[in-house]
């Protein structure tokens, strides 16, 4: 039967993929962020037998030496735990936002502007949030009297993303859930795995596309390797980022060696490509899918081949899959957009929503 996932960790399933011992994996409930005022903010904002600024000094401090986001304990709720968010800077013209890549339900962390202490350096903001949770930030920041507008990465925070060297588009990353490996990370053992890159033209918007094919350390060409498809490679290079963590998983023998392939797609065209797109669905079986077959070692059974993606590339994994478990027998589907119609919307602009591939799957019958 193709197995079909949704809102779920990449790690988890990948060893679920490949794991022979049988046990079965639970997820938690989700469980939604909220505004707080937080302990250590609190005590900012009553104390008054201290100033301001050596209050702040002593806040910073801390800063430095625990990192941030600050992490409180809620005495009265195991499942929560208090986080402030907070930047340096002493200017009074700026407006700062924290901008938030990979949180469930933005609306719940409010309009997401941080709040200056007073005439101090200090800007913040609270939250309660799952013990669990994981998500990557950075702050939006503007000039109030210039206009300007830029983001810059929490200084405060070592961990971000990508792994590795800071590069432009890096974000700080936040995870209470973290235990033990970090699989993300890149393999010190001087792995010769390595990522080809291949040139696809599609048809439909008539662009360039990067692929990038992960090959496994000791690649052997003889041997039928299984395969996970995904799309928006940015994101599973660089947010996600699959080599390292296939490299780690590999390496550690939690799971058998496989191929990535990541299919680059672009902001203006994914949009046109990925959502319930049937010339895009048919162009990935008969021309992209046999160019992967035939330069690759890759196995044919079904049970070895997952499609996957975030968002839109979610939905065009399960789409595909919907039409072809003869080829596809996993879907990873993180956050997929089941919501979509067919037709993004009406003749008066306004969205449609009516889970088009949701109701396709009622109303079939099981296609294993």
């Amino acid at each position: 039967m193709m197995s079909v996932f949704r809102n779920t960790p990449i790690l988890l399933l990948l060893l679920l993929f490949t794991s022979s011992n049988g046990e079965e994996i639970q997820f938690k409930e989700i469980k939604r962020p909220y505004e707080t005022v937080t302990p250590a903010i609190e005590k900012l904002l009553n104390t008054k037998d201290q100033s301001d600024a050596d209050m702040v000094t002593e806040f910073w401090k801390n800063a430095y030496s625990t990192g941030l986001p600050l992490v409180e304990i809620d005495s009265l709720d195991d499942n929560y735990n208090y986080i402030t968010i907070a930047y340096q800077d002493n200017r009074e013209n700026l407006r700062v936002k924290l901008n938030v890549f990979g949180i469930y339900s933005d609306y719940h962390l409010g309009d997401r502007q941080l709040y200056r202490f007073k005439n101090t350096d200090l800007y913040y903001r609270c939250y309660m949030v799952p013990k669990d949770i994981c998500f990557a930030y950075n702050y939006l920041i503007t000039d109030t009297l210039t206009g300007e507008i830029w983001k810059k990465r929490d200084k405060f925070n070592k961990n971000r993303i990508p792994t590795g060297k800071e590069k432009n588009y890096s974000f700080s990353a936040f995870d209470l859930g973290k235990h033990g490996v970090e699989w993300n990370c890149e393999n010190q053992k001087g792995l010769d795995s390595k990522i080809d890159t291949l040139v696809y033209i599609d048809k439909i918007v008539n662009r360039k596309h990067n692929l990038y094919i992960y090959l496994p350390s000791g690649y052997n060409h003889n041997k039928k390797y299984p395969v996970i498809y995904l799309f928006d490679a940015f994101i599973y290079l660089n947010r996600v980022e699959v080599p390292h963590i296939l490299d780690n998983l590999i390496d550690e023998k939690k799971i058998e060696p496989m191929i990535a392939v990541m299919f680059g797609t672009y902001r203006d065209s994914r949009k046109i490509l990925l959502p319930l797109n049937h010339e895009f669905k048919n162009e990935f079986v008969t021309d992209l899918l046999p160019i992967i077959r035939n330069k690759y070692s890759t196995s044919l059974k079904p049970e070895n081949n997952i499609i996957g993606g975030m968002s839109y590339g979610g939905l065009a994994a399960f789409y595909i899959s919907f039409y072809h478990p003869d080829i596809f027998g996993k879907v990873l589907s993180q956050s997929g957009s089941f919501w979509r119609d067919k037709v993004l919307t009406d003749s008066h602009d306004n969205e449609i929503r009516k889970d088009w591939l949701i109701n396709q799957f009622l109303i079939s019958e099981k296609k294993i």
